[in-house]
């Protein structure tokens, strides 16, 4: 779940992508073999957000460890971590890595989410999908997943989260997916948006593909699961 790129694919020439049919198959098969996941796990829409942050780039224990600390601070609210010391918040996430510009991150985001939302999801109901996620993108350290996950699962809005484990998951498939966040995102989310499925099932989705990335690493894994022989 970070937003680091894969060199997977090819990036420049026109690239084959699964239909809206295709889509739903795979969402049912993964459903059936794997789910629920019920993710994604937190307490509160706001530790969805500091977690969407504290993710990218390392693993998910060292981001409880950090949201662990914040909780133990009563620093896990957005005006709390706008008000903050930046010394201070960088020392309380600091295993989750790179702590310095997350800090400053997790302060921007929140200062957004407080003027701009009343450090609500619902003060953003008259944002249109697209200025949401292009507010988001503005933000410093929000790349393109980090977005999709804010808009995915605190917005409650349909997105797909195009990330690594995605990315391998459609390779796996037979897609020759373009490299990097952005063309991926560009080249797929048409197709997984054109399905049926709601922002519930979108958000399991995101949760099937991982739990499926993380229980199958490698390619032989994945040939030998449930998905082998599944055609797209």
């Amino acid at each position: 779940m970070s937003d680091a790129e894969d060199t997977a694919g090819v990036a420049d020439s026109p690239v084959r992508v699964p239909t809206a049919a295709d889509i739903e198959a795979l969402y049912d098969r993964m459903e059936r073999e794997i789910g629920p996941t019920n993710w994604w796990p937190a307490d509160s829409t706001f530790e969805i957000m500091v977690g969407a942050v504290l993710t990218q780039n390392t693993a998910w224990g060292n981001v409880d460890r950090s949201l662990g600390a914040l909780k133990a601070a009563g620093a896990l609210e957005p005006h709390a971590i706008a008000a903050l010391e930046s010394h201070a918040l960088q020392d309380l996430i600091r295993p989750s890595g790179f702590y310095r510009n997350k800090a400053k991150a997790l302060q921007s985001l929140s200062r957004w989410y407080i003027d701009r939302c009343g450090a609500r999801p619902e003060g953003a109901a008259d944002i249109a999908d697209d200025e949401l996620r292009a507010e988001l993108l503005g933000l410093f350290g929000i790349g393109g997943e980090t977005a999709d996950d804010l808009v995915l699962y605190v917005f409650g809005r349909r997105a797909f989260v195009s990330d690594t484990y995605a990315r391998r998951l459609f390779v796996f498939l037979g897609f020759a997916v373009p490299s990097g966040y952005p063309a991926f995102h560009r080249t797929f989310a048409p197709a997984v948006l054109a399905t049926g499925l709601d922002v519930a099932q979108l958000q399991e989705f995101h949760g099937l593909i991982d739990e499926y990335g993380k229980a199958y690493r490698t390619e032989e894994a994945k040939a030998e699961s449930f998905l082998h022989g599944f055609k797209m």
